[in-house]
């Protein structure tokens, strides 16, 4: 009996079931039971270990990855103007033939009337000006010049509506010029510098008046100029001159300020029209079928998604691709590339403006997503990878916009242009999510 009390602790009631075993079973037949008992145990371990082959204690057989192409797409359009205008680290300077072209408007509201004579403490009037010059910062990553070029500028102030477009274009004319340089071919620097009428700043100062300038290029090649602008910024233009005619005084810089009367605590509004870019041409309106990145003045790309829930929530989402169908821009010369940035819905529902929405996205490098480049010329598919963006949306509230939207680099000073196919193209030509994901099992013991 003791023999048999053992086997009816180790081994399954299968084993011992209805025949009972006799108190003179050979030794020789009970060890070939234990032994096929350990078979039966280290088989469950593993099978546990690699799938569902165990009834008992082992896991349903894992799923396959799934990988498939869904219309998971409800909503796109292109939105703008971007950026607003104050809001961007540099403004464009262009001159591109039929394509583009752009002005800039600097303004000097608050100018000196005094300066400080061999450092002493006492302050003298301002009434000789000498060597007055404009001076831009210039992104030459950002710029380039096909040939030599002219840069005029132009006294734009007026007691008219000078924040109006209409009556700005007027003010470009001969008999308000103050000045003009010459880039020839090949000499483009880091700084640009465009004399200034001395007598003209030596009248504004002695009447307490103000300056404010109007900046063109004239030429027959194309030319961009990706200037500083920000107010406040290392990379603000400045209107230097020299107090008097003594080369051994320092000159003066002045910085761009502006006021606008009844509004002087309105900073958005003041931040806006201190540096800003006028435009003369700019790009075409949208095509139909069309959605459109970039561009002057520059556009967004926005793409709502409506991904079932059971593929965010329920899944393990490996790689996640927003595909779209490039077509053929020609806002900038054959072989150029424009780098295009996602930008991430950070809004809930109640952001029912898609263009303030937009404003609000976060940066996609912060959710892990790269820049990509693109050939405004090409043509065909091509992909961008949303992965940590879609794996993010599972822990999301369900009131948060689940949308993407496309700029381009260097919004605001660039005029270069990526367009694609819209929800209206054929099917294989629409924007669409590519998507590889694992469904999620559990344990279970059937």
């Amino acid at each position: 009996m003791p023999e048999r009390s053992l086997l009816s602790r180790i081994l399954p009631s299968s084993f011992i079931g209805a025949a009972p075993l006799s108190p003179r079973t050979p030794r020789a037949g009970l060890l070939a039971a234990l032994i096929g008992t350990m078979f039966v145990v280290t088989a469950c371990t593993e099978e546990f270990q690699g799938g569902a082959g165990c009834p008992f204690l082992c896991p349903q057989q894992q799923a396959p990855f799934v990988d498939t192409i869904i219309n998971a797409i409800d909503l796109d359009t292109t939105l703008g103007p971007y950026p607003l205008l104050g809001l961007s680290n540099g403004v464009l300077l262009a001159s591109r033939g039929d394509t583009l072209e752009t002005h800039v408007v600097v303004r000097f509201d608050n100018l000196p009337t005094t300066f400080n004579p061999n450092n002493l403490s006492a302050q003298a009037p301002i009434t000789t000006v000498d060597s007055a010059v404009l001076r831009f910062f210039v992104d030459t990553t950002g710029s380039k010049a096909g040939g030599a070029f002219t840069v005029e500028v132009f006294n734009v102030d007026t007691t008219n509506a000078d924040s109006s477009s209409v009556v700005l274009r007027t003010l470009f004319r001969p008999d308000r010029k103050l000045g003009e340089v010459v880039i020839p071919a090949g000499a483009l620097k880091d700084s640009l510098r465009v004399p200034v009428a001395n007598a003209f700043i030596e009248r504004q100062i002695a009447r307490a008046g103000r300056v404010r300038l109007g900046v063109r290029i004239v030429n027959t090649a194309n030319v961009q100029l990706r200037l500083g602008a920000i107010a406040g910024g290392e990379g603000e233009p400045r209107l230097s001159f020299d107090p008097t005619t003594d080369t051994l005084y320092r000159p003066i810089d002045v910085v761009p300020r502006t006021a606008f009367t009844g509004n002087e605590d309105d900073d958005v509004l003041r931040l806006s029209y201190t540096v800003y870019a006028l435009t003369i041409r700019g790009s075409a309106p949208v095509p139909p079928g069309t959605v459109s990145v970039g561009a002057w003045p520059s556009r967004r790309a926005y793409f709502r998604f409506a991904i079932p829930r059971a593929i965010v929530e329920s899944s393990t989402v490996v790689r996640a691709e927003l595909l779209l169908t490039q077509r053929p821009s020609f806002s900038v010369s054959r072989g150029d590339s424009v780098g295009v940035q996602p930008f991430i819905g950070i809004s809930t529902s109640a952001v029912s403006d898609l263009y303030l929405a937009t404003s609000l996205a976060a940066n996609g490098l912060l959710a892990g997503v790269d820049a990509v480049r693109f050939v405004p010329q090409d043509s065909g598919q091509r992909a961008i990878n949303i992965v940590s963006v879609v794996r993010g949306w599972s822990t999301l509230n369900p009131s948060v916009t689940r949308f993407v939207a496309l700029r381009i680099n260097d919004e605001g000073t660039f005029g270069g242009e990526i367009r694609f196919h819209d929800l209206s193209a054929p099917a294989a030509q629409r924007p669409r999510l590519r998507i590889t994901y694992l469904p999620r099992t559990d344990f279970a013991i059937p």
